[in-house]
């Protein structure tokens, strides 16, 4: 059956098969190691990325917040009113009245209202006068308007009708 003659001429051969054989086994079991490793490396790199890539985003979030806490500094009355009547003259609108509202304290800023009444020509010339409130570099926000027409010089030859206007224009400040 078993010839044994034949196994003790090959025993070198043999004892040579195994040990390839246990190196093949040995190398593959290190070979799986190495790549469960990579495999866990590279899987820890993609995370590691995407931590940096939140922490950019929330850098570049904290960055447009500074930018903004800077666009809504409290601004006082007298600042406020010296640009409305700067976009007035220049529209050749003519305030009337100004009535400062209490300011509305809420969670991270404050509301700032002011009841506007003044006088505009003609709609464009009122029209031009919202735009440019609420297109202005500070914050101001146009919330309640009521026209009324207003005659002036109702007995004179030439009357001319205005246009009677209240504004009620809001500004926000960060606190």
């Amino acid at each position: 059956m078993i010839n044994i003659e034949l196994i003790e001429r090959n025993i070198n051969k043999i004892i040579n098969f195994g040990v390839i054989i246990l190196a093949l086994v040995i190398a593959l079991r290190l070979h799986k190691s190495a790549n469960d490793q990579v495999s866990s490396l590279i899987q820890q790199q993609n995370n590691e990325l995407e931590k940096n890539k939140v922490i950019e985003e929330i850098a570049a979030l904290e960055k447009k917040a500074e930018i903004y806490t800077k666009v809504f500094v409290k601004k006082d009355l007298a600042g406020i009113m010296g640009v409305i009547s700067d976009i007035a003259k220049d529209t050749s609108v003519k305030i009337v009245s100004v009535k400062p509202y209490a300011e509305d304290e809420l969670e991270n800023y404050f509301n700032s209202s002011f009841l506007i009444t003044l006088t505009a020509p003609s709609y464009h010339a009122l029209g031009d006068f919202i735009s440019k409130i609420e297109n202005h570099k500070d914050i101001y926000l146009v919330s309640e308007i009521s026209i009324n027409s207003i005659v002036s010089n109702p007995g004179a030859k030439g009357a001319q009708a205005d246009l009677g206007v209240n504004l009620k224009i809001n500004t926000i400040s960060y606190l």
